[in-house]
């Protein structure tokens, strides 16, 4: 079997500029998701959901957006690998 390269990671940031550009604004994705708003404003400022809230933020993107998963904004590989370097030192 070929060694799996990771997914890129999300960028949370993005997801919730675009749920706003469909009109969407925090509190308006909190009261669907049950998600605090609180807590999708850190996962916007660099933090990182439990897998299941992200999953549940995503859903949410992809019907709002009518973009499959694949579409999903991502941050470039090379952001995250010094990112993971810096919290390991």
């Amino acid at each position: 079997m070929m060694p799996i390269t990771p997914a890129p990671p999300v960028d949370w940031n993005r997801v919730f500029l675009t749920l706003r550009g469909e009109g969407y604004t925090m509190h308006d994705v909190a009261a669907y998701t049950g998600i605090p708003r609180v807590t999708m404003i850190g996962w916007s400022q660099g933090a990182e959901p439990r897998h299941q809230d992200g999953e549940t933020i995503i859903r949410f993107w992809s019907e709002a957006t009518q973009l499959p998963r694949e579409a999903l904004p991502t941050r470039p590989p090379e952001m995250f690998a010094s990112r993971l370097a810096q919290s390991r030192s």
